[in-house]
């Protein structure tokens, strides 16, 4: 078991395009059943196209491999609705909205890079978000303001685009003055491009502080003691509780990071050497942790054997060191911890 430079799964691309389009149009989301042997199960519309209807490439959401994401089939032009509902003054487009702490860190705020004092918007519009059920259209407005939750507001805020209204188009077109489409520079777990970093640091760098914590590791315990979802759920109380102790024994500090706020939890990775975790959305603020910082990651029952594909995709365009230790795996892990002290 060694450090190494972390690798993508897939190269990135050098750059991604910023692109402006006056009167835009939104179509409502629309998802439904694929017919495919090996790709995705199900397609999905709802992206951001000109004037004249053309599709803006920018605005999809591309698919990432699991088959149980809908991968996006938008026309390359649609009619341009008659009498949509329309949102006033410029707008930045954020892609599809998510819930999920991990796809929102990655793939919503990933889409702000933009820097805040080059845009000036009146507010922020995304699709909803392409899971769950499309429930059929109502007969009431087109775009509704989002509900945030608190996390969601701060690291908005921490990106400098805090205190602006949020819309989401759902079930009905929308059209904008103006609409400002970043390229989407992550696509889940494949790559993260440099403008997504630069995102990343800019969160970072607006916490400033650092906590004084050399060793953190990141703790399941009280979140799989809250929560009774099974497919959250995804390692034994007994492993949960060995690793607490494994940590904690070989001098790391042993943080609940749904306990915190998210300043703290970016301030907690900003000033570890060495960030610990198991696999998923958590482990995922290794994206606010300096270059170079080590991650080590600990499989859990999603992934037992190998490191996932987006820590990987995180850690990569970060430019962290990683290890991997596998599910259940006691004796690569106490080796991996005592190894750290002869660095």
């Amino acid at each position: 078991m060694h450090w190494a430079p972390a690798t993508s799964p897939r190269e990135a691309p050098g750059r991604c395009d910023l692109v402006t389009v006056d009167d835009a149009v939104l179509t409502p989301l629309v998802k439904g059943p694929l017919r495919s042997d090996a790709g995705p199960r199900a397609a999905m519309t709802g992206a951001v196209h000109d004037a004249d209807g053309r599709l803006v490439t920018a605005s999809q959401r591309w698919w990432d491999g699991d088959r149980s994401t809908p991968v996006a089939a938008d026309p390359d032009e649609v009619r341009v609705p008659d009498g949509a509902p329309r949102l006033d003054g410029t707008w930045l487009y954020a892609g599809h909205w998510a819930m999920h702490f991990g796809h929102f860190l990655t793939e919503v705020l990933s889409n702000l890079w933009p820097e805040p004092d080059a845009v000036a918007v009146t507010g922020l519009v995304a699709h909803r978000t392409f899971r769950g059920p499309v429930k059929p259209p109502p007969a009431g407005p087109g775009p509704q303001p989002a509900t945030l939750r608190p996390w969601q507001a701060d690291l908005l805020g921490l990106a400098g685009y805090g205190g602006l209204e949020v819309q989401l188009v759902r079930h009905r077109a929308a059209r904008v003055d103006r609409l400002v489409v970043p390229q989407r520079p992550v696509v889940l777990k494949s790559w993260a491009a440099p403008p997504a970093v630069a995102l990343w640091r800019r969160v970072s760098d607006a916490v400033g502080e650092q906590a004084s914590h050399e060793r953190v590791f990141l703790s399941r315990t009280a979140f799989h003691a809250d929560t009774d979802n099974p497919r959250r759920d995804r390692s034994d109380d007994a492993w949960d509780a060995h690793l607490d102790v494994a940590f904690a024994a070989a001098g790391f500090h042993v943080a609940h990071p749904q306990t915190l706020s998210i300043a703290e939890q970016v301030a907690l990775v900003r000033g570890a050497a060495v960030l610990a975790g198991s696999s998923g959305s958590a482990l995922h603020l290794s994206a606010f942790a300096q270059p170079g910082t080590r991650v080590l990651e600990v499989g859990d029952d999603r992934s037992p054997e190998e490191p996932m594909a987006s820590q990987r995709m995180v850690d990569a365009a970060c430019g962290h060191r990683t290890a991997y230790v596998g599910y259940r795996d006691a004796g690569t892990l106490s080796s991996v911890l005592s190894s750290l002290d002869d660095d």
